[in-house]
């Protein structure tokens, strides 16, 4: 079975991937927007994600293969993010990745949302600055310089999120450290 979402906030996406599991629906692969899921024994995974640094790290395959030894399977990886699954029966499954690792990930989805959506609002007011300047209005551009701003309306929602996250995990790490 195929479904279909954006990764912009990988937690949820998680959480999602579990509920997923609870019904017996066990992820198999995913891109950035499509997730296979084969059906299996409902709850019998449970599933993690994390955030490499780049493809080909040096310590890379000395962590995968720790996972690996410790009853940790690799499901599948798009890009540097990866999922892993472990057998519910074992008891609980966290990946401990550090607080400023996590918002350093966040920081970088933020700067590339804010990009996105910044070019499209920069693209979109221009066209449409341009079209309402000319006496006969030209339908096909109007058009594009409205997706432009929507969107912007589209990304807005992720991007708050996000922020709100990478916020909340700034203050458990500034309540932390103390």
């Amino acid at each position: 079975m195929h479904k279909y979402r954006w990764v912009f906030n990988p937690y949820d996406i998680e959480k999602w991937i579990n509920e997923m599991a609870t019904q017996g629906w066990h992820l198999q692969k995913f891109t950035w927007t499509r997730f296979t899921f084969e059906r299996g024994e409902p709850g019998s995974y449970i599933f993690r994600h994390d955030e490499l640094d780049r493809l080909g790290a040096p310590y890379e395959d000395d962590y995968l293969e720790f996972l690996q030894a410790s009853g940790i399977e690799l499901v599948h990886r798009s890009g540097n993010i990866v999922f892993f699954r472990k057998s519910a029966s074992e008891g609980p499954f966290e990946l401990y990745t550090d607080k400023k690792t996590k918002i350093s990930n966040l920081s970088k989805k933020v700067t590339l949302l804010l990009s996105l959506l910044l070019l499209n609002f920069v693209i979109g007011l221009t066209g449409l600055t341009g079209d309402f300047s000319q006496q006969a209005t030209n339908w096909a551009g109007l058009t594009i310089n409205i997706g432009n701003f929507l969107i912007v309306l589209l990304l807005i929602i992720p991007l708050l999120r996000l922020v709100q996250l990478r916020k909340q995990l700034k203050k458990d790490l500034d309540v932390y450290s103390d």
